[in-house]
């Protein structure tokens, strides 16, 4: 997985998100892949979430 920096993880998250959106509203949404994005888009958050905690932490010390 590249890395990435604050920016372009929330645009990932963002994307991910409304391509959730727009398969669950498919009369036939692919719920595995849904499922996939979904986990995908936690792991960004919590890549995310450490890189703004590392970035708070390095302001204080």
């Amino acid at each position: 997985m590249p890395l990435m920096n604050a920016q372009q993880l929330r645009a990932e998250i963002a994307r991910l998100t409304v391509a959730m959106r727009e398969e669950g509203a498919r009369p036939e949404p692919d719920k595995a892949k849904i499922q996939i994005w979904s986990i995908r888009r936690q792991s960004l958050q919590e890549r995310l979430w450490t890189i703004e905690q590392d970035a708070a932490t390095a302001r204080w010390a």
